[in-house]
């Protein structure tokens, strides 16, 4: 499958699915990995790193196998019911006394476990959208249900919080003027010093965080799923972010490298 499928039904291009996975893979974590290996160490920081690696593929294969057994489901149970409905069809008496007569003659010839080899109609294909809401409640019970949309809620407070406190801090230090890329990159401030005029850091971060809540806060009420056009922009973004990352090292004297 090159890409997602989209509302309509159709597939997404190889690139703009490229787009999505790099999004989905490469987040914040990404620009933090230097940082964290540099103190934990070589060693922790692989070991750790490949096993979080082992487990988002187990996760993933793991949401791939389910989302095809939901589109089996789906597909079975749309053919269950189309049967349900043509045998629901009036017939005459002589056309029910065919089918039946048919139907005995067939049964008598054809082999009880009936494989066709070479068939192009795969019943696990994914070619139907499946939300993982609509899977649990397809394979859990009423507990499961709720546990997995305990699970969802604290996972995504959790990624928002985190870019609650990152996106509101970054401005702040972009308006503040606190350029972590110069030669005085080792100066502490504190949060009551000035930004601009009478605003102090604290004041810049609370309006940052204010703004930040007011422009994505109603996304969460509403069924936001065309998002090509974000996806591109946050991708490009994020290769701004690697390609200054790269360039702040150089800009930091020996001496003052962590």
């Amino acid at each position: 499958m090159a890409g997602g499928i989209t509302e309509t039904g159709e597939l997404y291009s190889p690139y703009v699915g490229l787009v999505y996975m790099f999004n989905l893979i490469v987040g914040t974590g990404a620009l933090t990995m230097p940082k964290a290996f540099a103190t934990a160490g070589w060693v922790v920081s692989l070991v750790l790193i490949t096993f979080l690696g082992f487990m988002s593929y187990v996760t993933t294969t793991f949401v791939i196998e389910a989302m095809a057994a939901a589109n089996a489901h789906l597909r079975w149970k749309r053919r269950e019911q189309q049967k349900l409905d043509d045998s629901d069809s009036p017939l005459d008496d002589s056309d029910d006394e065919v089918m039946v007569r048919d139907r005995f003659d067939r049964s008598e010839t054809r082999p009880i476990l009936s494989i066709q080899r070479g068939s192009s109609d795969d019943h696990f294909d994914i070619v139907e959208r499946v939300e993982m809401g609509q899977m649990a409640s397809m394979f859990f019970n009423k507990v499961g249900v709720n546990m997995f949309y305990i699970c969802i809620i604290v996972y995504l407070y959790g990624d928002l919080a985190i870019y609650a406190a990152a996106v509101p801090v970054s401005l702040m230090e972009v308006a503040c003027g606190n350029h972590s890329c110069s030669a005085g990159s080792n100066i502490n401030y504190n949060d009551t010093d000035q930004c601009w005029g009478p605003v102090k850091r604290k004041d810049a971060y609370r309006i940052f965080l204010s703004v930040f809540t007011l422009l994505l806060g109603p996304f969460a009420f509403f069924n936001a799923q065309k998002t090509k056009y974000l996806q591109i922009i946050t991708s490009l973004m994020r290769w701004i972010g690697f390609t200054d990352e790269q360039g702040c090292p150089q800009q930091v004297s020996p001496g003052q490298g962590g």
